[in-house]
């Protein structure tokens, strides 16, 4: 199991092809405001595409295969994270939705 990455090493949680989802974990930016993680098997990847999405709210809507859709609450919640006790496939590939988390702390760690 490893997080996926980008060509520098850091974590990105996009990822276009068929892989096996174990979990997730990201660290919220301001823990007084709500929180968001969504990840979808995107269906709108190209096959020229070599990344996933960073969708909007509105993107969301047309998703047909959400694969997580974490919330925080505010003042509760300093980090999102989950461990599946069984792994999640995609079939198209991730792209994510992530609201008030810090970027490159989002971690999808894959197999």
């Amino acid at each position: 199991m490893y997080p996926i990455q980008c060509y520098a090493g850091f974590a990105m949680p996009i990822k276009k092809g068929k892989f096996e989802i174990y979990g997730f974990s990201a660290t919220v930016s301001d823990p007084t405001v709500d929180s968001r993680l969504v990840i979808v098997d995107d269906t709108t990847i190209a096959d020229t595409d070599v990344l996933g999405k960073v969708l909007i709210l509105a993107d969301i809507n047309s998703q047909k295969v959400i694969l997580v859709n974490k919330k925080g609450i505010a003042n509760v919640d300093p980090y999102l994270a989950e461990g599946f006790s069984e792994p999640i496939k995609t079939r198209n590939g991730t792209s994510v939705l992530a609201r008030n988390l810090i970027g490159g702390s989002v971690c999808l760690y894959v197999r």
